[in-house]
Parts: C-alpha cells; sequence; structure tokens
C-alpha cells in the first residue's frame, strides 16, 4: 500500500480494497476505513462523526472439503439437467458450481470467514436484532481492530495478520492466500444512512499494481505480456443490489411465480396522509409484481377495519385493476389486529398456483393491540403442516411502529425482512426495494478488475440509486458511470437497511500468466444530503 490515500477529493465513508494473486501467497484482501474528512495523513484516516454506518459478512470459497459439511446434497461442477432447484454460484449466468436450493444456507456459512458483527467469532454475522444500526456498526478504524474491547468484528486467522516488521495488526477486510484459477468470494456491504435521506456513490481507485517479477512458468505462458499486471484482466467481477442481503446474487426466482397477499392496517392512525402514501406504494408495488409474470398474483387483506379484526377484499389474482380497486378502498378507522391479518391472507394463498412462492407484505403504522398474537400467527402460518400458505413475511412499518415491534411478525425476522421509515412519504421507496426483492435483484456492473476500478475512480463514482424501480442505468455501455442527476435516480431512505454486494472470480482458464501478479485498491461510498443538492455531486 502507498504512505498516502488520495481518493479523489471525496469523502470516504466505507472503504474496502486490495486484491493480488501470487505464488507465494500475495493474497486477495480488502482495506475498511471510514472518515468524514478528505485529509488523509502518514496513512491514517482521520475519524470523524459519521452519517453512515457499515457492517459486513465475507466469503471465500476454494472447493475445499469443508464447504461440503452438513451439506444434504453433493455441490456440482456442471450444471444438473434440471436446474429449478439448484443455484449457480458466484454468478448464475456463467456459475462455477452449482449448491442446492435447500443447502444454500448451510454453504454460505461454511464459506464465511469473517463479518461484523460477529461477537461470538465464528465467521457468520450475528443475529442483527439485538443491535441499532446507528449506535453499534462501524465507522472508524478502531472498528477494525477485534482485539479492542467489546470488539465486534471477527477475531480469527482471516483478521489479524503480522505485518512487515513482524507486529500483529489488523488484517484486510478480505485477507485471502494463494488464490487459484476456479476460487472466488463475495462481500456484501450494508450501509445505512442515520441521519438524512442522501444520495449515495460507490467511488475508489487504484492504489498499486505489479508483477512482482517472473515465475518461470508466467515467463513461458503465451498470455504474458511483459509489463502488463495480467490479473486486473483476469479478474471478473460483479456489483448489485443485494436486497435481501443474503450474499447471493438473485436475477430472479428462476422463473418461479410469485403469489403475493398485501396485508394493509385499517385501523384510525392510518388517516391522512399515511393511508395515502401506503395506497400509493401498495399500488406500485402491486404493478411491479403482476408486470414481470403473468403467471404472478396479487391479493389484499385488510385489518382493524370497522370492527372486524381482519378480512380478504381481493382474493390473489392476476387482474392488475381489481387490485388497485381494492387498495384505493383501503379505510382508517379501528384498532390494529396484525395477527389476525396474517391468517386472514394466509387462508386465501391457498388459491395461488401450486407452483408459486407465497409471500405476505403487511404494512403498518402501529403495534398489534388487538387479536392474535402477531409473532404466534406469523409462526404458524410459516409452519410445515399442510394448512400453512405462507412462505415469507415483510414487515413493512412506519408512524408507531418500531424495528422491534415488525421483527415480532417478519419471517424470517432478518434485515431482508424488516423495512421502517418515520416518514410516510417513504414507504414507496422501501415498497419498491421489496418489490426488488421478489421479481429479482439488479446488477449494475460487470466487468473485469480493471474496468470496475476504471469505473468507480472516474469523477466521483459509480451513483447508487435509491430506487431500483426506476429506469435509471448506473453506468453506460462502457462501463463508465452515468451522470448522477438524471431525474430518474432517487435517494436511500435513511434508517434503512442498504445491501450492495460484491463477487469476484478467477476463471478456471487463467493461471501461469497472473503468477506473482499483485493489485491494490481503494474503494468507498460517499454521501450528499438529498435536500438541496440534485444529484450531480458537488464541485
Amino acid at each position: 500500500m502507498t504512505d498516502k490515500f488520495e481518493l479523489s477529493r471525496r469523502k470516504v465513508l466505507g472503504g474496502l480494497g486490495t486484491i493480488g494473486v501470487a505464488s507465494a501467497g500475495a493474497g486477495l484482501g480488502t482495506t475498511a476505513f471510514f472518515s468524514d474528512t478528505e485529509s488523509f495523513d502518514g496513512n491514517q484516516l482521520t475519524a470523524g462523526s459519521l452519517d453512515l454506518k457499515v457492517d459486513w459478512e465475507e466469503h471465500y470459497s476454494d472447493w475445499s472439503e469443508d464447504e461440503s459439511k452438513n451439506l444434504n446434497y453433493d455441490v456440482k461442477m456442471s450444471a444438473p439437467s434440471d436446474t429449478s432447484n439448484w443455484v449457480g454460484l458466484p454468478n448464475p449466468s456463467d456459475p462455477l458450481i452449482w449448491v442446492h436450493r435447500d443447502d444454500l444456507g448451510t454453504f454460505m456459512d461454511n464459506t464465511s470467514i469473517e463479518a461484523y458483527p460477529d461477537d461470538d467469532d465464528d465467521g457468520i454475522q450475528d443475529d442483527l436484532e439485538q443491535y441499532d444500526a446507528c449506535d453499534d456498526f462501524a465507522d472508524t478504524p478502531e472498528d477494525l481492530d477485534p482485539r479492542i474491547q467489546n470488539a465486534l468484528r471477527t477475531k480469527n486467522d482471516d483478521t489479524l495478520m503480522e505485518d512487515k516488521d513482524g507486529n500483529v495488526v489488523p488484517a484486510p477486510l478480505v485477507n485471502l492466500h494463494d488464490v487459484k484459477p476456479g476460487d472466488f468470494g463475495e462481500l456484501t456491504l450494508s450501509f445505512h444512512l442515520c441521519d438524512n435521506p442522501g444520495y449515495v456513490w460507490l467511488n475508489g481507485e487504484l492504489v498499486s499494481a505489479s508483477e512482482n517479477g517472473h515465475t518461470e512458468p508466467e515467463r513461458k505462458d503465451p498470455d504474458e505480456m511483459s509489463g502488463t499486471v495480467e490479473l486486473l484482466d483476469a479478474i471478473q467481477t460483479q456489483l448489485w443490489y443485494d436486497e435481501d442481503g443474503d450474499n447471493v446474487f438473485e436475477p430472479g426466482r428462476q422463473g418461479q411465480p410469485i403469489c403475493v397477499q398485501l396485508v394493509l392496517d385499517a385501523s384510525g392512525s392510518m388517516a391522512g396522509d399515511r393511508n395515502t402514501q401506503a395506497k400509493n406504494a401498495a399500488n406500485l408495488l402491486a404493478d411491479e409484481i403482476l408486470d414481470a409474470n403473468p403467471d404472478n398474483r396479487v391479493g389484499v387483506t385488510y385489518f382493524g377495519e370497522n370492527n372486524q379484526n381482519a378480512r380478504v377484499v381481493q382474493t390473489v389474482t392476476d387482474d392488475g385493476t381489481a387490485v388497485e380497486n381494492a387498495i384505493d378502498g383501503l379505510p382508517a378507522e379501528d384498532g390494529t389486529p396484525i395477527g389476525d391479518g396474517i391468517e386472514a391472507a394466509d387462508e386465501d394463498l391457498a388459491n395461488c398456483p401450486s407452483d408459486a412462492f407465497t409471500t405476505q407484505i403487511v404494512i403498518t403504522d402501529g403495534q398489534h393491540n388487538l387479536g392474535t398474537d402477531p409473532s404466534e400467527a406469523a409462526n404458524d402460518v410459516t409452519g410445515s403442516d399442510s394448512d400453512d400458505y405462507t412462505d415469507e413475511i415483510f414487515a413493512v412499518g412506519t408512524g408507531g411502529a418500531t424495528e422491534s415491534s415488525l421483527a415480532e411478525f417478519a419471517r424470517p425476522a432478518d434485515q431482508g425482512h424488516i423495512f421502517f421509515t418515520g416518514e410516510a412519504n417513504e414507504l414507496v421507496d422501501l415498497l419498491a426495494q421489496i418489490s426488488q426483492i421478489l421479481v429479482g435483484e439488479q446488477e449494475f456492473f460487470r466487468g473485469t478488475l480493471r474496468e470496475l476500478l476504471e469505473a468507480v475512480g472516474t469523477d466521483f463514482g459509480i451513483p447508487l440509486d435509491g430506487n431500483r424501480s426506476t429506469a435509471y442505468d448506473e453506468v453506460d455501455s462502457n462501463k463508465l458511470p452515468n451522470s448522477g442527476d438524471d431525474p430518474n435516480r432517487e435517494c436511500f431512505v435513511n434508517s434503512t437497511n442498504n445491501f450492495i454486494g460484491l463477487s469476484w472470480w478467477l476463471p478456471v482458464d487463467h493461471a501461469n500468466e497472473i503468477q506473482t501478479d499483485t493489485v491494490s485498491f481503494d474503494l468507498g461510498f460517499y454521501t450528499e444530503q438529498c435536500r438541496h443538492n440534485s444529484g450531480a455531486g458537488q464541485a
């Protein structure tokens, strides 16, 4: 690494990045750092008060035997005859391996090498319900040291290393050694704007690139070009919005239709703007789902209406007009029987096509105060009995709801299924995020490492879009950033979870020409408040 970082005059709010392959083990790695200043003195970053916090989980696969521990199916090196129940990794369009869908969670745990927060040092990210993102997550260089008091970064051989003087120091965020063709890895960063909505960019720059001398096999390789660091062109990379934060790129449910019940709060506290915004958000979500696949279905359930605990007002259908009419009729009248709404919606999901993935999206501005306990209802409808028809539940809240109250009935109760905002007018953005989870996550960059570094090193970097359902392309046909002030680009909502996935892989047809090559680079987030800014970036 160089003695001074210079990141294009921009605030680096979360950074990562050195990557390399060498026969001696230069490794693949990233360095994370956080600052609200633009000065970097003596290779040290000045920490300050930030409105952005970061957490992460990182994976690495080298096809070792321990990756198959407790799997029910063998990992396949070529596509199975029927891929409907298999997930291609790291990139489904050109996978190196195939993992059965039932084994995916176990495989990801087996390949997880470090995380933040990880209080028990098992390399797997903790259940985030016990943390407050804006109080507990990383925002200073000290957070990267797993030895400090109350450290939340994994402490293991991957997070501590010896420097050139023999001192034990915190390792780069990704610190892999002796990477071979066919190896791949993934890092999902979650960022949280804690104060105000903001525009966010992903930026960075190349720090160093070297061949470190030629080994004998590399000198004889016909692909070897003297003076060229081939690793920059051999490593393939991908960036995407990892909407559910599961570290896996999911462009869609393998063509599987989805069947959704919108479970809407009709209680009295939903009157006025909350009622209007909930209708707008629900209508846009329904349109996205029905437009994505002719076999998709959407229904509508009210809870808290006119002394009725809950009722299905529109059974699941592909008729967008019928769904819109049901949503537009949402009243604002009585209590908040969330559990009853969940049970009523589940009964209607029995009408979904047999091959559909079934989902409830519960929207509320309060906490349960009537009828069936929502946690018990959620456990019941997502069980394994023949009359349990719900595969997952998204919990969306505003007003008097809290993240902890939403976690009572989100299933699974993780970051990817809990959505809260204090402002009702931000419900549209939250439900747009859910629509991308359901209809497919959006890849916004794919190319070589050299192309990635050129994109993030251009001016402000790659402008990220707070609403992926809008018609905005982060990069152009040349893989360079588009203008940030495009009217279709939207801000990120504060106090929400946002996930950016970075995957890398070394194709199996690259070997000798990359030996001894090393590359270092930095990536970071830059943010500006939405208010009084156009998204073009301040000069």
